[in-house]
């Protein structure tokens, strides 16, 4: 092999690598799991009573220190989306190059980025609340460093800011559909404190005072899971919390953050508030929960503070939720498996285990526990297209949308 082909293949390979290093650091603050920044349409409008038919554009301004970034190279997606025209993607990027083609370039004298369509893109339809139908902005990043938007505006058909367009609403959106709930009473609403230098919230902390005990452990005995949803107000700067969890008997579940070797028998995803709004957490258990004493539940952050009056932020616990799976529907090939079993005396002994053992009731029921919560582990933002491919970023989780994308 001629040695340029060697080096052309060398060089190539080290270009690969290159760009994946840079996709893997890229990042925007306040995404959900896949990288996907995303807004709801309808809220934007309606904080205006703003016209959808009106919409005929976004621009996204970068903050002045994701502005220095994006000036280094950066690139990624700029995404409308609805039922009817779902995830319709074009490019952005600065610094691409000019031998990439791509459809909107960073305009460095106002910092942002701007898509304009030449007809309205989202409809009465797409924000009517109708089963199924929603209207969503998304961006994602390919490559480049970590970056964030200051604010996101509505354009008319000219290109010109639609006044009084509100940006960059807080909240996010968990999809419980999965559990039947029940509504815990609380016995207040908590309130932001600090505790050994970092700031929580208290759903229930037996150590602490009343105002940090909201719920009682008995209401969470056999459950699946628990949702705590809370109300953050004043937020300046994005600050990650997830649930903390104990409870007080041998061998109890417990979760102590992400990577903690204490964590066993449940598990939760860090929830980053970066404005504001309501959000909900939520803690899933590998079995239904045993409740035999007291326990503690906690929204924690490692946001810093030396006292009470130094949180630059209010937060209020409004609402608990008691969660137990659904039962799973038993498929007809089950069924029939299942009287196979019975009726041949020629079963193997998987199958002999299953149906003729003297403790088949307890087995089945731990079978179907097993199974139903397997099914619950799976992320339920999937069902908005939930991880994108590396460089191809689809749709994820609303973290700000009221609707998940079908």
């Amino acid at each position: 092999m001629k040695i340029s082909k060697i080096l052309a293949g060398m060089s190539a390979m080290a270009l690969a690598a290159s760009m994946m290093t840079m996709g893997a650091s890229a990042a925007i603050t306040g995404a959900d799991s896949n990288g996907n920044m995303i807004y709801d349409v309808k809220t934007l409008t309606e904080a205006n009573n703003i016209k959808i038919s009106d919409v005929y554009g976004v621009r996204a301004y970068f903050s002045d220190s994701a502005a220095g970034v994006v000036e280094q190279g950066a690139g990624g997606g700029f995404i409308f989306s609805s039922k009817s025209n779902n995830w319709n993607q074009k490019q952005w990027c600065n610094g691409c190059g000019e031998s990439e083609t791509h459809d909107i370039q960073y305009d460095a004298a106002t910092k942002s980025i701007t898509r304009l369509e030449e007809t309205p893109f989202w409809t009465d339809v797409d924000v009517s609340d109708a089963e199924g139908e929603y209207a969503q902005i998304a961006f994602c990043e390919w490559w480049g460093g970590d970056i964030d938007f200051s604010k996101i505006v509505l354009l008319d058909k000219d290109g010109k800011e639609i006044e009084g367009t509100d940006v960059n609403p807080g909240g996010n959106s968990v999809d419980l559909s999965a559990y039947d709930a029940t509504e815990v009473t609380l016995a207040g609403n908590g309130k932001a404190k600090v505790d050994t230098g970092k700031v929580r919230v208290n759903v229930n902390n037996p150590w602490g005072e009343d105002v940090d005990k909201l719920i009682t452990p008995a209401d969470f005995e056999g459950v699946d899971a628990i949702a705590v949803t809370a109300e953050f107000d004043a937020i300046t700067d994005p600050v990650d919390f997830a649930i903390n969890f104990a409870i007080f008997s041998d061998n109890g579940p417990q979760y102590w953050g992400e990577g903690n070797a204490a964590n066993k028998g449940c598990s939760t995803e860090a929830v980053t508030v970066n404005a504001d709004g309501s959000y909900t957490f939520l803690l899933k258990f590998d079995e239904p929960l045993t409740v035999d004493g007291d326990l503690f539940l906690d929204l924690q952050s490692a946001f810093e503070a030396a006292t009470d009056d130094d949180i630059p932020f209010a937060a209020k616990v409004t609402s608990v939720k008691a969660l137990t799976l659904k039962d799973a529907p038993a498929s007809s090939e089950s069924t029939a498996d299942s009287t196979e079993s019975t009726d041949s005396t020629d079963s193997d002994e998987s199958k002999v285990i299953l149906v003729d053992s003297t403790d088949s009731k307890t087995n089945s029921a731990a079978t179907s526990s097993k199974a139903a919560n397997n099914a619950s582990n799976t992320n339920p933002s999937t069902g908005a297209a939930a991880l994108a491919a590396v460089g191809v970023a689809l749709a994820g989780a609303a973290v700000v949308a009221t609707k998940k994308r079908k």
